[in-house]
């Protein structure tokens, strides 16, 4: 218990650093600071059903094939409503222009009507179909779905995840794409030591090594095509861009030690860097987390 508290203090205090850093990220942190705490507490007081590993294929998963078509990894035994209650107060106290939408979430969630492992269960083959169901469902904005499901979504992923951590450890993944959840990456890091980059899935929490000639959205392969945006007085953030598919990544450059940061909270302190490359037409291989659509 000592340990989670810790843990949620340690949280706060990179958040506040992160604002001391970066003053234009203040708004969207302090909007985020409720949302990220509460996420954490659920993640690690929960019970949750237990993943039977013996059934991951490392042949596949060297081949591409991510856990989650191995596995499931989200399931109808998961606490999907007790993290969607405990979640809504920590979305009203940080973003006050939902509380008309969280309001009428609630109330579907509390009658029964709105039952989120079957909205799961079909995203595979009508994902972006999910939101818009919702709305008719419970008259809850699409831009306000997405943004909850995704955070309900990180709480189930990361705890299963950090479960069966171990069942990836030394996998030979070559993919652009998460060895877990198979999602694109929200954010890479290319470290000091040895200058090896990273990718960062902020749907799971999973980091994978990555080459830094390649594209993880397109898999272009090569310098022609590709570049690091350096912003001028902050040599150590960046944006990766493909040029080839028009996609661009967040990216911290030469980081001493990728387990001393909160990627997740470092890449919503790069929200400035979001908003400049959309506004030069470029599209982030995921979407922001801040941004609801």
């Amino acid at each position: 218990m000592n340990q989670a508290k810790d843990r949620l203090k340690s949280l706060g205090k990179t958040i506040d650093h992160v604002i001391e850093t970066s003053p234009h990220s203040r708004e969207i942190l302090d909007a985020f600071r409720p949302v990220i705490l509460e996420r954490h507490r659920l993640m690690e007081n929960l019970e949750w059903e237990p993943v039977d590993t013996t059934v991951i294929n490392r042949k596949k998963l060297n081949k591409g094939i991510p856990l989650i078509k191995q596995v499931e990894l989200l399931r109808r035994g998961d606490p999907w409503k007790e993290v969607a209650l405990a979640l809504i107060p920590a979305f009203k106290q940080g973003f006050t222009d939902l509380q008309g939408d969280l309001d009428a979430l609630q109330d579907c969630i509390v009658s029964g009507a709105l039952d989120f492992y079957e909205y799961f269960k079909a995203s595979s083959v009508d994902a972006d179909r999910i939101p818009e169901r919702m709305y008719e469902k419970a008259n809850v904005r699409p831009a306000a779905s997405r943004l909850f499901l995704r955070t309900l979504t990180w709480v189930i992923l990361h705890r299963r995840r950090r479960d069966m951590a171990f069942s990836i450890e030394e996998a030979d993944w070559h993919q652009g794409t998460c060895p877990v959840c198979g999602s694109f990456p929200s954010i890479s890091v290319i470290t000091e030591k040895n200058a090896q980059r990273w990718l960062h899935c902020f749907q799971c929490g999973q980091d994978w090594r990555f080459s830094r000639v390649i594209c993880p959205c397109c898999s272009h392969e090569g310098q022609q095509g590709m570049t690091f945006f350096f912003v001028e007085d902050k040599k150590q953030e960046c944006v990766f861009i493909c040029e080839q598919c028009n996609r661009y990544l967040l990216s911290l450059n030469q980081v001493r030690d990728i387990q001393e940061i909160d990627l997740d909270i470092s890449a919503l302190g790069l929200a400035h860097l979001d908003i400049l490359m959309r506004n030069k037409g470029y599209v982030s291989m995921v979407p922001a987390e801040w941004y609801p659509s």
